[in-house]
């Protein structure tokens, strides 16, 4: 049993149905969300970065705004932590003591290493919450096109245009025959 033909476009039009396969046009009012106070450099160069890619994909609302500042301030203390282990490795000696209470030097992995796979692992989501990871890009709804701020150039003529003085008639190419 083979499957039902698509319909055209204009059958789905003539029948006042909607087709499946053609995506809704997006009510979503597109615009940027504001820059959160109290951030580091670098958690506001991770805010501009990824609201820039957003953007591009007009994909961007001034309600992403918390969930970009969750971002930044995860890749801050991600930056933190990958220094801090760079300065002391990713396997630390430490003191602990035993049963006897004497100090005795064991080595564990470093702390911070657990800051920067729990970092990993919450910006990777906030990331596929905001559709940047492959599997969820096509889950995101686009936003309405950016209006066009400026009318027409035919409409309306510039201010030189209409500032500009208007060029004197010439008096020789008046025809007096014509005119009485």
């Amino acid at each position: 049993m083979s499957p039902m033909p698509r319909k055209s476009l204009a059958e789905h039009q003539l029948q006042n149905t909607k087709p499946a396969y053609v995506e809704p046009e997006s009510f979503v009012p597109s615009g940027r969300p504001k820059y959160p106070r109290g951030i580091s450099g670098e958690a506001k160069a991770a805010f501009k970065r990824l609201s820039r890619m957003l953007e591009a994909r007009r994909s961007i609302t001034p309600g992403d705004q918390e969930i970009l500042r969750l971002y930044a301030h995860l890749f801050s203390r991600h930056e933190k932590a990958l220094a801090a282990i760079e300065t002391q490795g990713e396997i630390c000696t430490y003191t602990r003591l035993n049963n006897r209470g004497e100090d005795v030097q064991c080595e564990k992995p470093n702390l911070w290493l657990k800051v920067a796979e729990t970092c990993e692992a919450k910006m990777i989501a906030c990331l596929s919450a905001l559709g940047l990871t492959p599997m969820n890009r096509s889950k995101v709804k686009t936003t309405e096109q950016p209006k066009s701020p400026q009318p027409e150039p035919e409409a309306f003529p510039s201010r030189e245009e209409a500032t500009a003085p208007e060029p004197e008639p010439d008096l020789n190419s008046i025809d007096e025959t014509v005119v009485n």
